[in-house]
């Protein structure tokens, strides 16, 4: 009976121990089944120089996704139309770096610059793009752009020749991707008409044989006021940035030629029309008169005075889209971007736009490229722009301006006077203006237009108050003129 018992207890204790080997062994593996992949004997082994872990396929990127990004969705802010954004819009979306950073959508917002601050500062844009050096300078100096601190962007910017502008401590505040030229655009059947030569260079006006239309009750010139067209501000830098005394008889003769028109677009169409014979234009306006007249518009590369203008690109400061944004920027500096902006804009890339209508005017303008420095015009531009708009574009003292120099090119072509008397006059008339403002009499000097330049822009009652002064003293000086002239018969 004992014997019975102890075998009883003895496969009482074996099975305990089978029981609790077969729990041990599910635990056993119920751990090896929980460990990270590597940790086990029987894990993958780490790749070597010549093998790789098996992955499953990973599908190319779409438009509308990436494998790695969530869709990206970003806003530029700009002044480039609408409809022009539009087409660089489609341009990036189908290429193959907006697809690899998830890039679904690109919104361009045209706005008044006096706006893009508040797009900076409440995070509403992801970048600004086109419009002037001054407008950027001023966005980097009072922090409104992120600086660029992307190695590749940088490195691709200095490869193709493209200008990078840093700030003091040296990050880049934003870099130019293309150029913006102005010259100005003929008509050569309005200067058939009164048989007139092409000008080669904006000096060339002040030779007497273009008043001739002046003498017939029209106009040479089709030239926008300087506050409404970029293009007439930049030319009026350019011959100032020249010599400022030689620059304001150059404009005063050039005011006096013209008919003084609201917008660049007014300028252009009045010489693709032919209802003047040359205008200041930007050289995509150029090449579009050219279209729009049927071949009797031409650009000219003026002789030494083509303006090279920047085309800016930069990421705003509170920008939610940092790496997509250089993505975008990345692409401009591309050769597809650089294309893109040749044939969508007219813009002049930095790489050479080999077959697309720009390769010849490339060629053209590169030796005839003035050295224009956008640092020394911000310093007194709004203070001679708005000189030119009192003292020449405005409408009494543009009236009787023309008077005067209608009346000395009559006293030349009768021989009263020579050509050196005339261009006397011309400096007579030109020479900056002596003015009274707030009490104080000073000579238009460019020492003063700096002093002033930052009033006369964000202060309206000071800015009328020496507009008013500006005009009344050129009137003044063009009475004087006129009867001088007149007493020579």
């Amino acid at each position: 009976m004992k014997a019975k018992i102890l075998g009883l207890g003895l496969l009482r204790v074996w099975a305990g121990i089978v029981v609790l080997v077969v729990v041990v062994a599910g635990l056993l593996a119920g751990f090896r089944l929980l460990q990270a992949p590597g940790e086990g004997e029987e894990a993958t082994k780490a790749p070597t120089p010549t093998e790789s872990p098996t992955r499953a396929p990973v599908r190319a990127p779409t438009p509308t996704e990436s494998p790695t990004r969530a869709p990206v969705r970003l806003t530029v802010v700009t002044r480039i139309a609408p409809q022009e954004g539009e087409a660089l819009r489609s341009r990036f979306l189908a290429s193959d770096i907006a697809k690899s950073y998830g890039i679904v959508d690109v919104v361009f917002l045209k706005e008044d610059v006096s706006k893009w601050p508040i797009y900076a500062r409440e995070g509403r844009a992801d970048l600004f793009f086109h419009g002037g050096y001054v407008v950027y300078k001023d966005l980097c100096d009072k922090g409104y752009l992120k600086p660029i601190r992307d190695p590749e962007a940088i490195s691709i910017a200095t490869s193709i020749g493209a200008q990078i502008y840093r700030r003091a401590d040296g990050s880049v505040c934003f870099i130019a991707v293309a150029r913006t030229i102005y010259s100005y655009t003929v008509n050569t059947a309005f200067l058939s008409k009164y048989n007139l030569p092409e000008p080669t260079s904006w000096g060339d006006l002040l030779n007497p044989i273009y008043a001739k239309p002046l003498l017939a009750g029209e106009a040479l010139v089709s030239f926008p006021k300087p506050s409404k067209s970029t293009t007439a501000a930049r030319i009026m830098q350019m011959m100032l940035q020249k010599g400022w005394d030689e620059g304001w008889a150059l404009l005063t003769v050039v005011g006096a030629l013209s008919y003084i028109v609201e917008s660049a677009e007014k300028a252009r169409d009045d010489v693709a029309l032919g209802v003047s014979g040359l205008a200041p234009t930007v050289l995509r306006y150029g090449i579009r008169a050219e279209e729009a007249s049927g071949g009797k518009a031409r650009f000219v590369a003026a002789r030494g005075e083509v303006i090279p203008d920047i085309t800016p690109v930069a990421i705003a400061v509170n920008t939610r889209n940092e790496e997509a944004a250089l993505a975008f920027i990345k692409w401009l500096l591309s050769p597809e971007g650089q294309r893109a902006l040749a044939e969508l804009f007219l813009f002049l890339p930095y790489v050479k736009p080999e077959g697309t209508g720009l390769e010849e005017v490339y060629e053209r303008v590169k030796g005839n490229i003035f050295d224009y420095n956008p640092e020394d015009a911000a310093l007194w531009e709004r203070a001679a722009m708005f000189y030119f708009e009192a003292a020449i574009a405005d409408s009494d003292a543009n009236t009787l301006l023309k008077r005067v120099w209608v009346k000395a090119v009559e006293l030349y072509n009768r021989g009263v006077i020579s050509g050196d008397e005339l261009r006397s006059i011309a400096l007579m008339l030109g020479s900056p203006l002596t003015i009274t403002v707030e009490g104080r009499t000073v000579k238009f000097t460019k020492d003063y237009a700096m002093e002033i330049n930052k009033r006369v822009a964000e202060d309206a009652g000071f800015r009328s108050a020496f507009m008013s002064s500006v005009k009344k003293a050129a009137i003044e000086r063009y009475e004087g003129i006129l009867r001088l002239l007149e007493a020579r018969g």
